[in-house]
């Protein structure tokens, strides 16, 4: 997919602004995700896969094929309307409908159909790869960053305003998946209630 720029200044804002949105989701993916991203639970791999996996085919369509005598071809126009002819539409939606049973089967039953299949999976798993790299590599770097920041001598203030930034990001998050016990509007309030008895 080949991005037009107005210039190279519309290029640098648009590439800073799309670091500034990892920064912010890797921060989101370590108040969510434990132990990330040393580890990452097979689940929390697979939602963010999923996700991945939605965006490679925005950008890679599904592709239609003709299946003539088994074989499938990009089709000419007059087998494209020809309603005789079988059509197949393969696509990530339709790589991934596969078990790895079925897809492992699919080599011995249909071949060629395994091959193109194939093709779609391994790609777009590279794609998935990649991107949770990227996401890894960020928030490695927001770890390193804070980890240099706590070698500081922060004040007792510093201190705690620290630690309720932390939380305050994960009773959101937790609000958000259904804990009961997370409030986010009282926790807000507590804070707030807490900074005005504890005046410095």
């Amino acid at each position: 997919m080949t991005a037009s720029y107005l210039s190279l200044k519309d290029m640098g804002y648009q590439q800073a602004r799309t670091a500034d949105h990892l920064s912010t989701q890797a921060e989101f993916a370590l108040a969510t995700i434990k132990g990330f991203p040393a580890e990452i639970p097979a689940e929390s791999r697979a939602e963010l896969y999923a996700g991945y996996q939605l965006r490679y085919s925005e950008t890679h369509p599904a592709v239609t094929y003709a299946v003539i005598n088994g074989h499938y071809v990009l089709p000419s126009q007059e087998q494209l309307d020809n309603a005789k002819v079988e059509k197949i539409e393969i696509g990530v939606a339709y790589a991934f409908s596969y078990s790895a049973q079925e897809f492992g089967k699919l080599a011995g039953t249909n071949p060629e159909l395994h091959k193109l299949v194939k093709n779609w999976r391994e790609t777009t798993n590279d794609y998935c790869s990649n991107r949770l790299g990227d996401l890894k590599r960020a928030a490695t770097k927001i770890l390193n960053k804070d980890k240099n920041r706590s070698r500081e001598t922060l004040n007792f203030t510093e201190s705690l305003t620290k630690l309720f930034e932390a939380q305050a990001k994960s009773v959101k998050v937790k609000a958000g998946r259904g804990d009961t016990t997370a409030n986010e509007a009282k926790y807000k309030a507590g804070i707030a209630a807490f900074w005005k008895a504890y005046k410095v």
